[in-house]
């Protein structure tokens, strides 16, 4: 079974006056339906650098959860994570899935900025997939997708393309043009039943 680092949230619980790394018990099995061995990773820099190398992990998944620091957030320690293990994995050439806020911090290492967008709170969306990506065949198969976010942007640009978009022009799923990077803006652990054909993605990708 593949091990995978998975990224998790900071949570500020006040009336215990802890700042915690949280993660949605889904993903663990999620991840597990698909054959993925989840290596939760804590948002401390020193320690991640400390421990990725002799960790096994062959893949990393960022999840979704907080907004970037560049666009309101204040989990500094997630975003400096994220991207250390973003320029890591690439170092090593291993698949990277952003999710969400996963695939924003994906988008904006890579230069594409991001904008408010309307109407993906709690909504579901057709796909629009631009054909000729290595994603495209896979995502052909989804129906609808959910979505939380509050950001996104309509023109990929640079070393990323788009590889589907909304009927409202908001790119949902990216790919580095060489790279092992991808990027989806809706949340596959959130489905009940898990959705066989969002599977099939992380398969794709991770496998």
């Amino acid at each position: 079974m593949k091990k995978i680092a998975v990224t998790q949230r900071v949570s500020e619980e006040s009336s215990y006056q802890e700042r915690r790394d949280a993660l949605d018990q889904r993903w663990i099995d999620f991840l597990l339906s698909v054959g993925l061995f989840p290596v939760l990773i804590p948002n401390h820099l020193a320690f991640v650098e400390a421990m990725i190398e002799g960790s096994g992990v062959q893949g990393i998944l960022l999840t979704g959860g907080n907004s970037l620091c560049k666009y309101g957030g204040e989990a500094k320690e997630r975003d400096q994570v994220e991207k250390y293990l973003l320029e890591w994995s690439m170092k090593k050439d291993l698949p990277v899935l952003g999710v969400c806020r996963g695939m924003q911090l994906v988008q904006d290492f890579f230069g594409n900025e991001l904008n408010p967008v309307d109407g993906h709170v709690g909504a579901r969306h057709e796909l629009s997939i631009v054909e000729g990506r290595r994603l495209s065949d896979v995502l052909t198969k989804l129906a609808s997708v959910n979505s939380y976010h509050e950001y996104g942007t309509k023109v990929v640009s640079g070393e990323l393309a788009a590889c589907a978009h909304s009927l409202d022009g908001v790119a949902m799923a990216v790919e580095h043009v060489s790279r092992r990077v991808y990027g989806v803006m809706w949340h596959s652990e959130r489905e009940s039943p898990f959705v066989k054909e969002e599977q099939e993605v992380f398969n794709y990708i991770f496998k």
